[in-house]
Formats: structure tokens, C-alpha cells, sequence
């Protein structure tokens, strides 16, 4: 097995920046569904204890929350605002950086389906469903993840 790194440079989401007038930029990569050419940007947190997306996304994706069932159940908050949030395995596709021609990579995944999401992204990845299986290394200006390539 080798092993190869994707840098993707952080990314303004349009939010308010700091009093100095620099802007606030996330570690972001792109993914999409398996098969499908539409890419949504995820933000990678280590802070965030399982991977979210709302149920939207989900939708996008062909898959129906009202009918899957959940691995769990989980509390999930984003500011002071906590709620459930049901898990489910998904199989996702993550794409390459601009400037990389490669293949995307699909993995199978645990992602929350967020009934109140409002974030100016489609995923937050966490600890669970992304750390948990891509070594990735965040910096001030972007984001690196090694990749098992067979």
C-alpha cells in the first residue's frame, strides 16, 4: 500500500472577517456522492466530535433519512444550540484539490443528518467519520490528508 498527500487550501465562506480586515478561512475539501459530478465543500473540525451534514445534503445524495436507519443517535450542537441528530452510513466521494489529477477516493462513513442545519457549508467533519480514517494535517492556510492509495 502507498500513500499520498491532498493540500487544499483553506477557504473564505463569506463570513464576517476579523477588525484588521483579514477573512476568516476553513479548512475545507471537496466531496460529492459516488457517481455524481455536483461537489459540496466540508469543513474539517477536530473539534467536532462526529461528521454532520443537513438532511438536504441527503437528499441531494439519493438518500432518504425517513426511511434509513440510524446507527445512533447522538447530541450535536453548533453554537449553544444543541439537538439529536440521527447517524447513518453513507458512502461518500472525496475529490481531488484544484491542480491534482486524480481519481476521487469513496469511503464508507458515519455522518449525522441535521434536521436545523444553517451553516454556509454542506458537512462538518469531525473526529468520527473523518479522522477516524484520514491522517490530516490542518495548518494556518491549508489543510493536508494522506490518502491510502492501493
Amino acid at each position: 500500500m502507498t500513500f499520498e498527500s491532498w493540500r487544499y487550501l483553506h477557504t473564505d465562506l463569506g463570513e464576517a472577517g476579523f477588525p484588521d480586515g483579514s477573512k476568516v478561512l476553513r479548512p475545507v475539501v471537496n466531496i460529492c456522492g459516488p457517481g455524481q459530478t455536483e461537489i459540496y465543500r466540508a469543513v474539517v473540525d477536530s473539534g467536532s466530535p462526529v461528521s454532520v451534514a443537513g438532511v438536504k445534503l441527503f437528499e441531494l445524495l439519493g438518500l432518504d433519512v425517513g426511511v434509513m436507519t440510524p446507527i445512533f443517535e447522538v447530541p450535536f450542537g453548533v453554537g449553544l444550540s444543541f439537538s439529536a441528530v440521527r447517524v447513518f452510513d453513507v458512502i461518500l466521494e472525496l475529490r481531488p484539490p484544484p491542480g491534482v489529477d486524480a481519481p476521487g477516493l469513496q469511503w464508507r462513513t458515519q455522518l449525522g443528518a441535521s434536521e436545523t442545519w444553517r451553516l454556509p457549508f454542506a458537512v462538518l467533519f469531525g473526529q468520527r467519520g473523518w479522522f477516524d480514517r484520514f491522517p490530516t494535517t490542518i495548518d494556518a492556510h491549508a489543510t493536508t490528508v494522506q490518502l491510502a492509495v492501493e
